[in-house]
């Protein structure tokens, strides 16, 4: 039998382990553990925290990273999905891994795995946990992919989960009501640790998973709060303790929810981060940095790009957009076949003044002719463009900006990089003139 031949780089590799396993998603985790159980990884890390939810992961992985790395703890991340680089999802002290690591990784996994089968989600999540074992890390932060009761992270026996916030998506896996994906984000929970909710008003599924688990289960509003005030905000716990700490650098009022969950977890497992309350608290909050939130890449005209992909993030982007002056506005938006296109336009009505609908190019992009279809309930025609590919979208839209205009650039984590890369390559020619 004729040996296959490997991938020689990094793309490959990643084209490649996207055909490996029949389907993209497949929520079965024994063939993952028995590849992980080959790999005789002993420990990720001294403590993992994971982190479940709609909305709001990667913003509260960000805040726990930036504040243990201040504090002088090793951190490690797992997060996804990428924006430019695949790189992106494993961070070591809030650095990147090299590309040569990754490839290294690849190899031994795909040697291991024998006649295994994995996604690319799982390819991606042993990588991490194989990178995480080698640096002997005080903390690792993951983030769940899908779901979390059956997400290839879950493998792993965390000493405390955050969930976010519970709101409808991925409905063809994780079930069409709050309470059906509300339990399977409760999957996370482990018995006697502690698990932590950033929302108020938590699904009473939580509270009942919890009791039968016997994990700690706290929440925004009983277990702490948070106030914002001008220039600083208030985090509070039941006990009236409080602190009073600088503003976030991230756009929302929601991201302080998040935050203060965040500054919960580090009270549970590093007390004397909160104790001390210090300069390396207040910087690690100064410091955090997310790509594609509310980011604004441009002021004249003003360019905002937005992960936003579902019901729940479209309405915290429209509320950004709302605290400040009416501008005329253009909105580029790719979506994916799995998404509701009504709830993610529907929000953005009164900030968006046309509609610039692109086809993400991959076997999961809707249509954009689709798209528009969707629209048509919600939105006059006449405001609507299609094309068949971003760039053009991204070509159109960009050549009736006026100086004093806004675009924003959402719907997908595909349409976000797809636009910086287009974008990188307008400063590119602009440089060279």
């Amino acid at each position: 039998m004729m040996q296959k031949e490997q991938p020689s780089n990094l793309n490959e590799w990643l084209e490649w382990q996207q055909t490996l396993h029949p389907k993209n998603i497949d929520f079965k985790l024994e063939r993952i553990k028995s590849v992980y159980k080959k790999l005789n990884i002993k420990k990720i890390a001294n403590k993992v925290i994971i982190v479940a939810g709609t909305n709001g992961k990667g913003s509260t992985v960000a805040i726990l990273e930036s504040i243990l790395y201040e504090n002088n703890f090793s951190v490690g991340t797992f997060t996804s999905p990428h924006i430019r680089n695949y790189n992106e999802r494993i961070r070591i002290n809030k650095k990147e891994v090299t590309t040569d690591s990754l490839l290294d990784t690849f190899k031994m996994i795909d040697k291991l795995r024998g006649d295994s089968t994995l996604t690319y989600f799982e390819f991606a999540t042993l990588t991490a946990f194989h990178l995480f074992n080698e640096e002997n890390l005080d903390y690792v932060i993951l983030e769940v992919g899908l779901g979390g009761r059956l997400d290839a992270t879950n493998i792993i026996d965390s000493d405390l989960s955050i969930i976010t916030s519970i709101g409808i998506d991925h409905t063809e896996f994780l079930g069409s009501t709050i309470e059906s994906i509300a339990m399977e984000k409760a999957g996370v929970m482990r018995s006697f640790s502690s698990c932590i909710f950033a929302d108020t008003n938590p699904p009473s599924v939580l509270f009942s998973y919890a009791k039968k688990l016997g994990t700690n289960f706290l929440f925004n509003q009983n277990d702490f709060s948070v106030k914002l005030m001008k220039n600083s905000w208030v985090w509070k716990l039941n006990d009236n303790s409080s602190l009073t700490l600088p503003r976030l650098p991230l756009t929302g009022d929601f991201q302080y929810n998040h935050a203060g969950a965040a500054l919960l977890a580090l009270k549970i497992l590093e007390p004397t981060i909160i104790k001390n309350n210090n300069n390396n608290l207040h910087n690690g909050i100064k410091n955090i940095s997310l790509k594609g939130r509310y980011q604004i890449i441009s002021t004249s005209p003003e360019i905002i790009i937005d992960v936003a992909h579902n019901a729940d993030s479209a309405e915290k982007l429209r509320d950004n957009l709302e605290k400040y002056p009416k501008k005329n506005t253009h909105a580029v938006i790719g979506l994916l076949k799995d998404k509701d296109v009504y709830s993610l336009v529907k929000p953005m009505l009164n900030v968006i003044d046309r509609w610039y609908c692109g086809t993400i190019e991959n076997q999961r992009g809707m249509n954009s002719n689709e798209i528009k279809a969707r629209m048509l309930s919600l939105v006059d025609k006449n405001s609507i463009v299609t094309y068949d590919n971003m760039i053009d979208s991204f070509v159109s839209a960009m050549s009736r900006l006026q100086t004093n205009d806004r675009l924003i650039i959402y719907g997908s984590f595909y349409t976000v990089s797809e636009f910086l890369d287009y974008y990188d390559n307008i400063e590119k020619l602009e440089d060279i003139s």
